[in-house]
């Protein structure tokens, strides 16, 4: 642990132990629900037991339901109680990391703690036999716990990855706040049923909980297949050319790095890395005689070469996840000047992801062996640069990727 980890992690821990410390005062006699808090627990540890990886880092449960449950018939304290001893018994699990337990125990307990306040707070009563009239405070309680869970969980990822914290804040409330959406009137309808008919109602809840919470590992694990799927076909392409080699994959490396750098949307990232990975798809049309030949092509051979980004677009076009993408694999070999193919587009009028696409991709190609050269040093690629600026690329964005490269970021 880096020690800006170290102080996130402790400052979690003493938050909720300062609020579990104030919420004492509200647990209720245990020697009268023991059986109930201890299902409570069972339950809420097998949901923790199942959780579906996310793509910044991460894990999502379907343990929000139970706690939502505890909080508004037992109340936070004793939600609080429920939560930690659900996840601590993760210490004795093989290669389990302890500080991560520890973590995740403080900010579930902490969110819950705070949600639970909110919920009183807004006018709600703990173990109410009519939950119905306290639909707002139980909605806002619900909120509260999403966005505290999810903002504690982004920062010791952003901190741990060393990720900006709103790209990780982004791609993964966008994968939870679905899950989020669903599981906050389950729970809620589980507190209901659960005040009229106990242990069974929850029964009846849990497995259909079991099942969306499988429904959306398939999710998620399509989507990576998917993705995997895309760098494998980038790969079989590269593969044409031993010269070429994990070229796609080092061209979205340093498309992200430098998009970052430039402060691009996140959204954009996402799209500037998939054009990246698929942008030479194209030459999957061109024969391999051409793609490998060592001496100069003729005119007609670079009629044919210029033919790929149209190509890949055509690719690109097809699939509805990627349609986004096209236009900057169409035109990433256009030139600020107006030089470039295959619409001699100038400035401006070149879609920026492409006028980024152009700068890294001719980095790579200048800092790889090719066929007909050996890659050029590092003093000759910088001259390079410099000298294209505003003729081949844009001249901000490549004095940005100069500067990551003078910082040692890019080599």
């Amino acid at each position: 642990m880096n020690n800006k980890l170290k102080i996130y992690i402790f400052s979690t821990v003493f938050l909720a132990i300062i609020i579990f410390i104030f919420l004492i005062p509200t647990i209720p006699d245990l020697s009268k629900i023991w059986l109930p808090i201890l299902f409570f627990i069972i339950i809420s540890a097998m949901a923790e037991f199942i959780p579906v990886s996310l793509p910044e880092g991460g894990e999502i449960t379907i343990a929000f339901p139970i706690d939502l449950v505890v909080i508004l018939v037992y109340g936070p304290a004793l939600a609080m109680l429920v939560a930690i001893f659900s996840i601590i018994w993760e210490l004795f699990r093989k290669n389990e990391i302890w500080y991560k337990t520890i973590f995740n125990a403080s900010q579930y307990s902490l969110a819950i703690g705070l949600a639970g306040l909110v919920y009183q707070y807004a006018g709600g009563m703990i173990g109410e036999q009519n939950f119905i009239k306290f639909i707002v405070p139980a909605a806002l309680c619900a909120i509260s716990y999403c966005l505290i869970n999810s903002i504690l969980v982004t920062g010791v990822l952003a901190i741990e990855k060393n990720i900006k914290i709103t790209r990780v804040y982004i791609i993964n409330i966008k994968e939870t706040l679905p899950s989020y959406l669903a599981e906050a009137p389950i729970g809620f309808i589980m507190a209901i049923i659960y005040v009229e008919i106990g242990i069974l109602g929850i029964l009846l809840f849990f497995f259909p909980l079991l099942l969306a919470r499988r429904s959306f590992e398939l999710y998620t694990k399509m989507r990576k297949m998917y993705l995997d799927t895309i760098r494998t076909l980038a790969a079989a392409i590269d593969a044409k050319d031993p010269y070429t080699h994990g070229h796609s994959e080092r061209v979205s490396w340093l498309a992200v790095k430098l998009a970052r750098k430039l402060d691009f949307f996140d959204t954009e990232i996402e799209y500037i890395e998939y054009a990246a990975i698929l942008h030479d798809i194209g030459k999957i049309g061109i024969e391999d005689r051409i793609l490998g030949k060592k001496g100069r092509l003729t005119d007609e051979e670079y009629e044919k070469v210029k033919k790929h980004p149209i190509i890949g677009a055509r690719i690109i076009e097809s699939i509805e996840f990627l349609k986004k993408c096209s236009n900057t694999v169409l035109y990433h070999h256009e030139r600020y000047d107006g030089k470039g193919y295959p619409e001699g587009l100038k400035g401006e009028d070149i879609p920026k992801l492409a006028r980024l696409l152009a700068i890294v991709d001719s980095y790579d190609a200048m800092n790889s062996d090719r066929p007909y050269r050996k890659k050029l040093s590092a003093q000759e690629i910088l001259a390079e640069l410099e000298n294209e600026a505003g003729k081949q690329f844009d001249p901000n964005m490549v004095k940005v990727f100069i500067s990551l490269i003078r910082e040692g970021v890019v080599n």
